[in-house]
């Protein structure tokens, strides 16, 4: 199993994701609900269930940690609420996205119907 499947508590990230994830380029925004932490970064795959920001911080942040999300992709820009799922320090961080507005999940749905028109699903 290589390095980037892992999660911080060892297991294995492919194991738990409930949708394919497509390579995406778009860039991001997360802050730390509790205000105590924001990064920018670049928004690298993502599916109807979450995403990866890749980011040069070093981010210590928990699986479980809420955020707050913006991240734009083409022409939509997405306002949502997720947790942490797993973190590389140096390189950046998965995301599981919490319930969303229905305006939210269609913007969601019609990004992923384009990545899915256009480019093949991102492995691993």
């Amino acid at each position: 199993m290589s390095q980037e499947t892992v999660a911080r508590d060892g297991s294995d990230v492919r194991d738990r994701r409930r949708h394919q994830r497509y390579a995406v380029d778009g860039d991001a925004e997360v802050m730390v609900a509790d205000g105590t932490l924001l990064f920018r970064g670049n928004t690298v795959d993502i599916s109807l269930s979450g995403c990866f920001i890749e980011t040069r911080a070093r981010l210590a942040l928990e699986p479980g940690t809420p955020v707050q999300m913006v991240f734009r992709a083409g022409h939509l820009t997405l306002r949502m609420s997720a947790t942490v799922r797993s973190t590389r320090p140096g390189s950046g961080a998965g995301f599981l996205f919490e319930e969303m507005s229905a305006y939210m999940q269609a913007g969601l749905e019609g990004l992923i119907a384009e990545m899915q028109g256009r480019v093949r699903p991102s492995i691993g």
